[in-house]
């Protein structure tokens, strides 16, 4: 499966050449150019195959609440992850060195899936121009082209590893999380699929069946959705040779429905549901109530016809970006617009595959055309079924742009057509000037909008952004605003001034977040000296907040509480901390919404209170910083704004 490293086939050295480049590229992406934090822990949902793989060792497919949190489904008191087991079989023989790894494979694995996709990719090519070459060569004559023998135009390959490499499989570096894990392995292991399907095309047997059978079921288990169109590949291609093969063609049957059955069994297994999940006995459904009512309206479903129209328009339009004067110069275009009455449950900013697959577009175009004229029904028949395992993306109710990855087979298949017809272009030099062109759009385009993913909560994104916008362009600097003008959240990126410098905010999906808040007005942050009795550490006037310790001086056990007037108290956590003179900071803040506080980098109280804490007294065991600014990057937007 894998390119033979040490091949002197000019084809393979431009394909190996092109991966190691673009796999490169994805990591330092992944590591946000940090390439030591590889196996850094990661945030939340990347523990979850971790988790399932350590239930897989105990005989159990439940998990931990608390390792699943809203993600989970409460299933007779016990809670699941839908993520099928692929990727969790795959994790088991690391969870043997136990906790200390959970968390800490997740971006080392959306690499390896980058570099298989992009192998698969090579692989694809080859098989569908031997195929093409063997259904097209006159009978009798000569013998078909050995199945590694050099392309007569090795860098069209290249041409289509490089357009994957720059789609939005290059995207999903943007977020280390199991959502973009799951995407990433299910395009790789439906190439692979691919693969195999069109070499049992070319070369009917039992052994190719068996491997693209297993690669089928792999992305079943994997993504669901994706896996029945992988499924739906392996019986097509096998239902060909039912008149010379017979035997093949019931043996890709018997798979599919094998593949279709196993999974549903899984899902039976976890959820009660032999195909769709029972959205209203997810965690987030249980705890918001205006998305169990969506679903209610739905049909209990995540899935139907009705947002058709809406990611169709969204996913395949010609102008899903913005460019501006900010470095990275590309950003998310707004929100989908909801054709119909009922809206979205998910609506996130997302590009779409004219954009961000520019390259991989044009050569799926080009393929189709050229399948049609050659009746090249079985690749024709391929593409059908990557449009299926497609299709679910265009039919749930959320709008992302990591779903553009489910639709990246779909291209790949008549982009492989297309580079193994097209005739070689007149005009060779202007020829490549293009591709190349279009390959620095979609590495730029798809790595900007992972920054944007990745950073756009970070202070230090922003001031970078400024610093160089101040330093290029002078002036005021552009996308930032009053607070008090902006009665309505803009768009994402925009950021507003609270004030004189109260506090930063960036606009996300509809909300305000903090970037910087002023000391003694929106947050304190300081050190605590604890005793044997509750501290008052502030007195807002309207409620005060309390820390209560216990426990032996060294090792003690804090809770934290908030008592407005006349209302009930909230109370927090128990949090131990390592000494008696503990970091803490808290944090009341009426715009981003909340109160919280953190001890020794411990949550120990969150309220959606959030009293004013200019002019509040704080209690003398209490000591918070002072004589520096906590609003730079503020002070800075508002001095460059006069």
């Amino acid at each position: 499966m894998w390119v033979h490293w040490r091949s002197a086939d000019e084809e393979a050295r431009w394909a190996r050449r092109i991966t190691v480049v673009a796999t490169v590229v994805f990591l330092l992406v992944v590591c946000r150019w940090r390439p030591w934090e590889l196996f850094d822990r990661g945030g939340f949902s990347t523990d979850f195959y971790d988790a399932q793989a350590r239930a897989f060792w105990h005989l159990r497919l439940d998990v931990p609440a608390a390792v699943a949190g809203p993600e989970g489904f409460l299933i007779g008191g016990k809670t699941y992850l839908y993520y099928g087991p692929t990727l969790a079989v795959a994790r088991m023989p690391f969870v043997l060195l136990g906790h200390g790894i959970d968390g800490r494979l997740s971006r080392l694995s959306i690499t390896a899936g980058f570099a298989v996709a992009l192998t698969a990719t090579f692989h694809l090519a080859r098989a569908v121009r031997e195929a093409l070459a063997l259904s097209s060569a006159p009978s009798p004559g000569p013998s078909p082209a050995p199945a590694h023998s050099p392309s007569p135009a090795p860098r069209r390959t290249s041409l289509l590893i490089a357009a994957v490499a720059c789609s939005p499989v290059l995207y999903l570096a943007g977020w280390n999380s199991v959502y973009d894990e799951t995407e990433m392995w299910a395009c790789a292991l439906m190439l692979c699929t691919l693969v195999f399907a069109v070499r049992l095309w070319r070369e009917p047997s039992p052994r190719l069946l068996a491997v693209a059978g297993a690669f089928g079921v792999a992305t079943v288990l994997t993504r669901a959705s994706v896996g029945f169109g992988a499924l739906a590949a392996v019986a097509l291609v096998a239902a060909t040779t039912w008149r010379t093969r017979p035997r093949i063609a019931l043996g890709g049957i018997a798979v599919a429905v094998g593949g279709f059955a196993v999974n549903s069994v899984v899902t039976f297994a976890k959820v009660g549901s032999w195909l769709d999940l029972p959205a209203a006995r997810q965690v987030l459904s249980l705890q918001n109530s205006d998305r169990a009512a969506w679903f209610a309206g739905n049909g209990g479903s995540f899935f139907s016809t009705r947002f058709l129209p809406t990611t169709l328009v969204q996913y395949l339009r010609p102008d899903a970006v913005r460019i501006e004067r900010l470095v990275p110069f590309i950003r998310f275009p707004p929100a989908a617009h909801v054709f119909g009455s009922y809206r979205l449950e998910g609506n996130t900013p997302s590009s779409s595959l004219p954009v961000s697959a520019t390259l991989l577009v044009v050569l799926a175009v080009c393929g189709v055309v050229l399948a049609v004229r050659r009746r090249a029904w079985v690749p024709l028949g391929l593409m059908a079924a990557a449009a299926l395992a497609a299709a679910p993306s265009f039919l749930i109710g959320f709008v992302a742009n990591r779903y553009l990855t489910d639709m990246v087979p779909m291209l790949v298949v008549p982009a492989a057509v297309a580079t193994a017809c097209m005739a070689s272009p007149a005009r060779r030099h202007a020829a490549v000037a293009a591709w190349g062109a279009l390959v620095v759009w979609g590495t730029w385009t798809n790595v900007a909008l992972a920054t944007w993913t990745q950073n756009l909560k970070e202070p230090g994104f922003t001031e970078m952004r400024y610093a160089i916008d101040g330093a290029v362009f002078g002036g005021a600097p552009p996308s930032v605003v009053q607070l008090a003008d902006t009665p309505v959240v803009p768009r994402d990126g925009v950021v507003a001034v609270d004030g004189p410098c109260d506090g930063l905010y960036i606009a996300e999906q509809g909300h305000w977040v903090a970037l910087e808040r002023a000391d003694g007005i929106r947050q304190l942050v300081g050190h605590v000296t604890l005793g044997d009795t509750p501290l008052v550490l502030v007195d807002a006037g309207e409620g005060t907040v309390v820390l209560t310790p216990s426990g032996p001086a060294g090792s003690r056990t804090v809770v934290v509480s908030y008592q407005p007037v006349g209302g009930e108290a909230v109370t927090g956590q128990p949090v131990r901390v390592a000494d008696d003179h503990p970091a803490i900071a808290l944090v009341a803040d009426h715009v981003a919404g909340g109160l919280s506080v953190v001890l020794d980098g411990q949550q120990a109280l969150f309220s959606f209170a959030a009293p004013t804490l200019e002019g509040a007294t704080i209690g003398d065991a209490f000591a918070p910083r002072s004589g520096t600014s906590s609003t730079p990057i503020c002070d800075d937007l508002t001095k460059a704004s006069r």
